[in-house]
């Protein structure tokens, strides 16, 4: 087994400033105003997560809605158009810098592989929230778990095992806006937090 070490980033408010579904709905609703009739499905099932009857994998399904009506290259102009300028440079370059020290950088998001997977960030390994896809084109249903809290750690291990490595925990790092992500964080010595008001980083302690 081969000892490697590892740079695990978050995404959403992370490399880019603000959450990407949050860019991503009324982008829709612009392209197609009759989809705002789809909120009102959502907003029941959000009542029922509050109540522990929906799981989060069947709310962000609905959320994720606007992928049963963009093909594969409208999904891409969006990133491209929306997404892609709201990266923090600075982290752009920790990206960069971590992978240049030898570190394996994975970008594990809870946003959808659907549109992340256009980006051309200097990563090796993207895990996102993964959807169905039909006849090449991506859809809103979850296939697994949504890829947040310990499941981004589930996803992780799973990738180490698959390639026959070792984290090493002393020489790794994690980058994360979020308490959420607080089970990633734990998996390596070296933490950080970005701010949620400018994007700074800092030591991330708990």
């Amino acid at each position: 087994m081969k000892k490697v070490k590892c740079a695990f980033f978050d995404f959403d408010n992370t490399i880019a400033k603000g959450d990407t579904i949050y860019k991503l709905l009324p982008y829709t609703l612009k392209r197609h105003p009759l989809s705002i009739f789809r909120f009102v499905k959502t907003a029941f099932l959000g009542i029922g997560y509050v109540f522990h009857i929906v799981s989060i994998e069947t709310l962000k399904s609905s959320i994720l809605f606007p992928l049963d009506l963009f093909s594969p290259g409208e999904l891409e102009k969006f990133y491209r158009d929306i997404v892609e300028p709201s990266y923090y440079p600075h982290m752009v370059q920790e990206l960069k810098k971590r992978q240049d020290e030898g570190c394996i950088v994975f970008l594990v998001t809870a946003s959808s592989e659907a549109y992340m997977r256009y980006n051309k960030l200097p990563i090796d390994v993207l895990m996102g929230t993964v959807t169905k896809q039909v006849n090449g084109r991506y859809t809103s249903k979850i296939i697994g778990k949504n890829c947040k809290k310990e499941n981004k750690c589930d996803r992780i291990n799973d990738y180490l095992k698959a390639h026959d490595y070792e984290l090493d925990y002393d020489h790794s790092y994690a980058y994360s806006d979020s308490t959420s992500d607080i089970p990633m964080l734990k998996m390596v010595k070296n933490r950080y937090r970005v701010s949620l008001e400018d994007g700074s980083l800092s030591e991330f302690t708990f």
